[in-house]
């Protein structure tokens, strides 16, 4: 008898260290590396820096980003290259805040979502737009580069019509 409550002491102590270390939440070095690529990233693309941004993006063939964009969907460098020339030549100006993020990772890899909204200045016209963005990241040689990206624009909700007033009764 007493051997068994041994043994199940045993297996309760390792299944409540075991729960700690699987609760104990994202890596606190990985969430703060991908929070500092995110705003790097964020900064070259509000100044135009092609070069930028492009050096923060993996240069395998098979690295895919989907945006709401005609196309949708590029696969490569060359592809998301063009489709970042495109995205500068859209704007004048562009300022953007995130309202919300979720990061993880393990190892050399790293994921995240975020939610955000920028100012955006075409020239002739200003306007809010948020959206959503998340991806896939690779560490290689000490540095993050994105590896799978979805960007989608989050449409504003229909505004509700007010209820149209009860006549009084007399």
């Amino acid at each position: 008898m007493r051997q068994k409550s041994l043994i199940f002491c045993a297996l309760i102590s390792i299944i409540v260290v075991m729960s700690f270390a699987w609760a104990k939440g994202p890596d606190p070095q990985i969430e703060k590396e991908v929070k500092q690529y995110l705003t790097d990233y964020i900064q070259a693309y509000e100044k135009k820096d092609l070069a930028g941004v492009m050096a923060m993006v993996a240069p395998d063939d098979n690295v895919v980003f989907i945006d709401p964009g005609p196309k949708g969907r590029y696969v490569g460098p060359e592809q998301i290259k063009k489709s970042y020339e495109q995205d500068f030549a859209q704007f004048k100006s562009l300022a953007t805040k995130y309202t919300w993020m979720s990061i993880d990772g393990k190892g050399d890899l790293a994921w995240f979502v975020t939610e955000l909204t920028s100012e955006v200045d075409l020239g002739d016209e200003k306007f809010s737009l948020p959206a959503r963005w998340s991806g896939l990241l690779e560490k290689r040689q000490g540095k993050w580069l994105l590896i799978q990206s979805h960007y989608s624009v989050v449409e504003p909700e229909p505004e509700l019509e007010a209820e149209p007033e009860k006549p009084k009764p007399n």
